[in-house]
């Protein structure tokens, strides 16, 4: 399936989390095109995506390969490289993208430490600029926050030709389950739903997670205050949401 999207991949520095968020004017995009692997990468892949260049490419990061030669190695032997967009980014901080020729234009990537930033059938490059921008500026905040920014900043400069339908982020911690996976799969602003989703789960159900059993705490820490967040209706949860109670 073909992706005309944007995209930001990123690990932060202080964390080590690593991650990606997507936008596009195509419904489901986060299933297809956004891949991330605790302690060892993530991925995005888009165009005619092709869902092995990222696996695969977690797979060999995961042995010890940067994203710059995963990249290589992955689009070399792809004989559908020249309709492929990719962008890595490796536990290390290594970072790779390729935009083949026969992607739609606007086409292009930008990388640098910690991010690859990537995009297709777009208005023009200040999407791509925009996105790399705002990744590099905002450092203090949470990994989730600023790909969530980053799309932002890419849509106001000027997003997907088409317009807008899915948007998508997920970002790894420590453990194999993700710390955050949220999409907007089909919305006529779907980076502005996806930051109204994400407001309502950093209150809600980022902090259930945090309190999830993790290898070395196989009990978990649930406290009562997630109790008592979820003990009531969603509408009256911090955060809100949901609808109304029953």
């Amino acid at each position: 399936m073909e992706f005309h999207t944007f995209s930001i991949v990123g690990r932060c520095a202080r964390t080590g989390q690593v991650g990606v968020a997507v936008a596009s004017a195509g419904a489901g995009v986060g299933p297809m095109c956004i891949y991330a692997r605790a302690r060892v990468g993530a991925v995005s892949t888009q165009s005619w995506c092709n869902p092995y260049l990222a696996l695969d490419g977690l797979d060999l990061m995961e042995k010890g390969l940067g994203a710059q030669a995963v990249c290589e190695q992955l689009l070399a032997a792809d004989p559908g490289r020249d309709i492929r967009q990719i962008g890595y980014v490796d536990a290390k901080g290594g970072s790779a993208a390729y935009t083949g020729a026969k992607c739609a234009d606007w086409k292009g990537h930008l990388t640098g430490p910690n991010f690859a930033a990537q995009g297709n059938l777009l208005i023009g490059a200040r999407t791509v600029e925009a996105m790399a921008e705002s990744f590099v500026k905002t450092e203090v905040l949470d990994l989730a926050d600023r790909l969530i920014r980053a799309l932002e900043a890419g849509q106001a400069g000027g997003g997907d030709a088409r317009g807008k339908q899915g948007a998508a982020v997920m970002v790894m911690g420590t453990e194999r389950y993700p710390l955050v996976d949220l999409r907007a799969d089909e919305h006529r602003h779907a980076v502005i739903e996806l930051r109204r989703i994400y407001e309502v789960a950093r209150h809600q159900s980022l902090p259930f997670v945090a309190q999830m059993p993790s290898r070395d705490n196989p009990h978990g820490t649930f406290g009562e205050d997630v109790r008592r967040i979820f003990s009531i209706a969603p509408a009256y949860r911090p955060g809100g949401g949901g609808g109304e109670s029953l």
